[in-house]
C-alpha cells in the first residue's frame, strides 16, 4: 500500500481510536501491541479505506479482502465464517469479529507472540511475520502506520465533561 495522506491520516486515527480500545479489551493487548496490529491493518487497507486488494499479487485471484486483506484459503474461511453467522463480509463489524475469532483460534500462536512484545517495532514486526505474512513486507511503511496508530490511541479524544446535575451551577 502507500503512505498515509492527510485525509487518510485523520480517518485512520479515528478508526484507531474506535478499534484500539476494543482490541485491547477483547484480545488482552497493550496499547503498543494494538498499535502494532492496527499499523499492519492500516498498511494493508490504505488506512482502512480499501476492502478489496487494489492489485492482487496473484494474477487471476480475487486478491485480499477486508480488515486484514485475507487472501486465498483465509479469505474463503472469512467468507464461510460470515455465511455461518448471516453476516455480510463487507460489514466492518463482521471483519472485526473474524479478526478476533481468527486470532483466538487458527492464528492463536500469532496472538500469543504479539502479547509478549513490549515495543512498537517488535509488535509491528510480530504481526507481519506471524499473522499477516505478506508477500511484500514494506516494514518501514508498516511501522509508520503503527506510529500513527499509537499516537491516535494515546492522543485520543478528550474525556467528555461530567454531566451537570439539574439545579447545580
Amino acid at each position: 500500500m502507500s503512505s498515509p495522506l492527510p485525509n487518510a491520516r485523520d480517518s485512520f486515527a479515528a478508526a484507531c481510536r474506535r478499534l484500539g480500545p476494543r482490541l485491547m479489551r477483547d484480545l488482552g493487548l497493550s496499547d503498543v501491541q494494538a498499535a502494532g496490529l492496527l499499523g499492519n491493518l492500516g498498511h494493508e487497507t490504505g488506512g482502512f479505506r480499501h476492502l478489496q486488494e487494489i492489485a492482487p499479487a496473484v494474477p487471476g485471484s480475487r486478491g485480499g479482502w477486508g480488515l486484514a486483506q485475507w487472501t486465498g484459503p483465509r479469505r474463503v474461511a472469512l467468507e464461510a465464517w460470515c455465511r455461518a453467522r448471516g453476516l455480510d463480509p463487507a460489514d466492518p463489524e463482521a471483519g472485526y469479529g473474524y479478526l478476533c475469532a481468527e486470532l483466538r483460534t487458527t492464528e492463536a500462536p500469532a496472538l500469543a507472540a504479539l502479547r509478549t512484545t513490549t515495543t512498537l517495532a517488535a509488535a509491528t514486526e510480530t504481526v507481519w511475520r506471524r499473522y499477516e505474512r505478506p508477500g511484500v513486507v514494506a516494514p518501514a511503511r508498516r511501522l509508520a502506520w503503527a506510529r500513527r496508530a499509537l499516537a491516535a490511541l494515546r492522543d485520543g479524544p478528550a474525556a467528555p465533561a461530567p454531566a451537570r446535575r439539574p439545579g447545580r451551577a
